[in-house]
């Protein structure tokens, strides 16, 4: 028994029937993983793209299949379907839909090539069988998959910036970063996807034991504990999260600070003085991910903390050059 009686009268229906059932089966997937909160996942995020790449394919005649062109279409439009229903519904972020893009794209185009080569070459029609199969690969690996433990990764990102002001200018302004406004943060990718931005951070005492008090925006709180502190060369913290008192809804449960998937554990600032009036910042943080797709999370926690980091380093090199600057001037 094939599918193709339900779709022979109209190619157009055909088509559309095929996007619709690709948007209908990834939202639902899309609901499943998430309300077991299983997203973060190779099936779902490697395995579920192929599936829906496949959907259009299953639902084509074998002249429609000629049509290549479609194939490689069909996949991106139905992700970005089933990405603004998940963004409207709130099953998933901004954030967490902009990481998974591009396997959903890339994976969506190949499998629909792959069905598509195998329809032309040896199945005219395809089995209904064989289509139930497919539809349930994804949700079978991701049974599979939920017996397995995810573990958790640690790893460290470092970020350096060079500052043209001497170290006495610089020293007291990466202790407390204060009064944070909106102009001076350059546009970066991590605040375009949702993430707050900085509004203060300062250091109640500069000694070990001395805790350095962050707030972003929309009411996010972090604390730093200093536990390692060298007068004009740097100083270490551990920082304390409690996720549950974040905001609902402030950041994805994938990427929320202190929560399953995701923590900032430390960090540390090191200045090294180049010449007079030039010095070399360099801040590290150290972060877990806990996840079966360690090395696929790693690749993205670096850019995006990266891309945050350097952030707090620009507002930290405009306000000491210009102060520097100002000194200059002066003499």
């Amino acid at each position: 028994m094939s599918l193709g009686w339900l779709l022979a009268p109209s190619r157009f229906r055909t088509l559309l029937l095929g996007l619709a059932a690709g948007v209908a089966y990834g939202f639902l997937c899309m609901w499943l993983v998430n309300s077991s909160h299983k997203a973060v996942s190779v099936s779902y995020i490697f395995g579920l793209p192929v599936v829906l790449g496949a959907i259009p394919v299953l639902f084509s005649s074998r002249e429609q299949l000629a049509n290549y062109q479609f194939y490689l279409v069909a996949p991106w439009l139905i992700t970005l379907l089933v990405f603004c229903l998940g963004l409207v519904s709130g099953l998933e972020g901004l954030l967490c839909l902009l990481v998974i893009v591009g396997p959903f794209m890339v994976l969506g185009s190949l499998g629909a090539f792959l069905v598509r080569l195998v329809r032309l070459r040896r199945a005219p029609q395809t089995p209904l069988y064989v289509s139930l199969l497919v539809l349930l690969l994804p949700l079978a690996a991701g049974l599979l998959e939920q017996q397995l433990m995810a573990t958790d990764h640690i790893y460290t990102v470092v970020t350096t910036r060079d500052i043209a002001a001497p170290a006495a200018v610089v020293w007291p302004r990466i202790q407390s970063v204060r009064h944070i406004k909106r102009a001076e943060i350059k546009p970066h990718f991590v605040h375009l996807a949702g993430v707050p931005r900085p509004l203060d951070g300062y250091l109640d005492n500069p000694a070990v034991g001395g805790v350095r008090h962050i707030t972003w925006e929309q009411g996010l709180h972090f604390r730093e504990r200093i536990t390692r502190w060298q007068p004009g060369r740097g100083f270490a913290y551990d920082i304390e999260v409690d996720a549950a008192s974040i905001p609902p809804r402030t950041l994805d449960e994938h990427v929320v600070v202190g929560g399953r998937y995701f923590d900032v554990l430390r960090g540390s600032y090191t200045l090294t003085p180049l010449a007079a009036n030039k010095c070399r910042v360099q801040l590290t943080c150290t972060y877990r991910v806990t996840t079966n797709l360690p090395a696929y999370s790693r690749l993205w926690a670096d850019f995006l903390l990266s891309d945050f980091n350097t952030m707090i380093l620009e507002v930290i090199q405009v306000r000491c050059e210009r102060v520097a600057e100002a000194g200059n001037s002066t003499t």
